[in-house]
């Protein structure tokens, strides 16, 4: 799964996009990335390896997710 997220800077309030590349079961600290193209291709690389599909979710909130690949059988 690709995560959008929002991130606020304590100290300036600057606002910011990540996108975090999490399953389930898993503790994505350390996985956010700022560019899109990075998190989607750590995450096919990770689906690849372990034959899973890729989500984007936009908002976790949502409960809407676009399929980005799949890698099974």
């Amino acid at each position: 799964m690709i995560q959008r997220r929002v991130r606020v800077q304590d100290a300036t309030h600057a606002v910011r996009q990540v996108y975090a590349v999490t399953y389930p079961g898993h503790d994505d600290s350390g996985t956010e990335c700022r560019q899109y193209e990075d998190a989607e291709r750590s995450a096919l690389e990770l689906a690849e390896a372990r034959g899973l599909s890729v989500w984007y979710e936009e908002s976790p909130q949502s409960g809407r997710r676009t399929l980005v690949k799949t890698f099974r059988n």
